[in-house]
């Protein structure tokens, strides 16, 4: 009988056990915006230790994903996805060491509206929006209200602020290519409560194959400078002809005639981020300025590819008729453009943040050179302008393409004091030189490019290769170099063009 009792017992103790491990406790998922969202803050250390042993500190409830650090910044990543109604909505909450968090968000699925921010307001404050109609900014205080504005700007009496990008719908398409659609644009309401105001963000038109994406900035201080050209301004003026779009998933530029897909408003993600490069110019000056950095370069970093560099998806139907070279191609310029801009803001945030991104383009770069050179008579490297994993035919180098690149890797090898990136710069300077005259067309123009076979090709652009040659130019005499004279003469005969033929906007030198 004492034996049947014992076994009893085991066979309970073991029953129990089984029910506590398949019993989950798990905080719901927090609106998407909405408090609940923010970390935990860190509990509190107990005020004195235990008898015996210390107590075991409870454990961080939000732990980050990833974490960017550098000298001067840092930032926490969260990243989660969360269902509502019939979508699901993904987000990357940036919180920066400076206070500002930003929220980047992607809605998928069918059905609507899709809801970005749900949040009550217990106080007044002060409403900027950009007026189409009109042109200008406008300044109104917070109130009942429907706003379509790309950025809306709150500022609330106790100084906190939201920087809304409100929702942008698009279908996608083949090739990472995505159609915008402007009647389907978000917008925020603004509703007067007992309790102060609600303010709600809304995006419209998800269905199936489409995505709706949205950007929050929000701070407990005033965010935007209005006696300066600030970030929301220019995310204005970026987004207003049309000419591109900041996604979920990167820097989307309208796409041209001649790409696969293309159509009346769709867009490419483009390697060469231009819209980074006005956010990083405008730190320290604008406190919105290096989360909007931050989120975009991080966002781009997440598109290097396993080659090491960032594709063009379309198909160009030039460079597959030239050369067989179809989608998914590497675009020496906009990789190089994108560069300079992971190379400028080492040189703000302090390096660390992105080092090892740049460091695996440099890697592919360093390896395309020495396996697709072309030599030129003193033993300088043509780099061709274009490349990719399958590809046909070696295509041409353009004049551009080739100075830019040479000043990228100076500035590289400055940042990281690395001897084989300036070599390399070295030789693609000297294959500029090599070539010199070969440039220069009869009426004083440069060609655009040069053939493996050292045909040169016509089509230059109106002053870009100038200010190309300008900024090498102006690089070389400031590291303690003479003059160098084949880029004087090409900056001279290009000058003359220009002068000739009404052209301006190129850099003064």
């Amino acid at each position: 009988m004492r034996k049947k009792l014992s076994i009893l017992m085991i066979l309970i103790l073991v029953l129990a056990q089984l029910c506590a491990c398949g019993k989950t406790q798990a905080d719901p998922a927090p609106a998407a915006g909405s408090e609940s969202a923010v970390p935990a803050a860190k509990p509190d250390e107990p005020a004195a230790e235990a008898a015996e042993a210390p107590a075991p500190e409870p454990a961080d409830p939000h732990v980050p994903d990833r974490v960017l650090a550098s000298r001067h910044y840092s930032a926490e990543i969260y990243e989660t996805t969360i269902r509502q109604y019939r979508c699901s909505i993904e987000s990357r909450e940036y919180v920066v060491s400076d206070g500002v968090t930003a929220r980047a968000f992607r809605a998928t699925g069918v059905g609507g509206p899709s809801k970005f921010l749900d949040h009550t307001v217990q106080e007044g404050g002060t409403l900027h929006y950009f007026d189409a109609a009109s042109g200008k900014w406008v300044e109104t205080p917070l109130a009942d209200g429907k706003y379509a504005s790309p950025v809306v700007v709150i500022e609330l009496a106790s100084g906190a602020s939201y920087f809304l990008a409100l929702p942008r719908t698009f279908v996608l398409h083949e090739n990472d290519t995505k159609e915008y659609l402007p009647e389907m644009d978000g917008t925020l309401y603004v509703t007067k409560t007992p309790d102060g105001f609600h303010l709600t963000v809304n995006g419209y038109g998800l269905a199936e194959g489409r995505v709706t994406d949205c950007l929050i900035l929000s701070a407990p201080f005033r965010l935007v400078d209005w006696s300066m050209q600030n970030c929301a301004m220019a995310w204005v003026t970026y987004v207003q002809n049309g000419a591109s779009h900041w996604c979920f998933d990167g820097y989307y530029r309208k796409s041209p005639a001649n790409y696969i897909p293309s159509g009346t408003n769709y867009y490419y993600c483009c390697a060469a981020s231009y819209c980074i490069k006005g956010f990083l110019s405008r730190m320290p000056m604008c406190k919105e300025a290096a989360a909007l950095t931050i989120v975009t370069l991080d966002t781009m970093a997440q598109r290097q590819n396993e080659y090491g560099y960032w594709a063009t998806e379309p198909g160009s139907e030039w460079l597959q008729g030239d050369y067989g070279i179809g989608p998914g191609f590497y675009d020496t310029r906009f990789n190089t453009d994108l560069l300079e801009i992971y190379i400028k803001a080492a040189r703000k945030f302090g390096k660390g943040m992105f080092d090892e991104t740049i460091t695996r383009y440099l890697g592919f770069f360093s390896q395309i050179a020495d396996t697709s050179h072309i030599s030129t008579e003193s033993g300088g490297w043509l780099i061709p302008d274009y490349w990719h994993p399958s590809e046909i035919t070696a295509p041409h180098t353009s004049l551009n393409h080739q100075a830019a690149e040479c000043l990228a890797l100076y500035h590289a090898s400055d940042l990281f004091d690395r001897e084989d990136l300036r070599a390399l710069a070295d030789r693609m300077l000297l294959a500029i030189e090599d070539t010199g005259s070969g440039w220069v067309m009869p009426d004083h123009n440069l060609y655009y490019s040069i053939k493996p076979d050292g045909t040169y090709v016509e089509g230059d652009y109106p002053y870009l290769t100038y200010n190309d040659l300008l900024y090498l130019r102006k690089y070389l005499t400031g590291f303690g170099k003479t003059e160098n004279e084949t880029l004087t003469y090409l900056m001279g005969e290009k000058l003359q063009w220009m002068q000739s033929h009404g052209v301006t906007g190129y850099e003064k030198s």
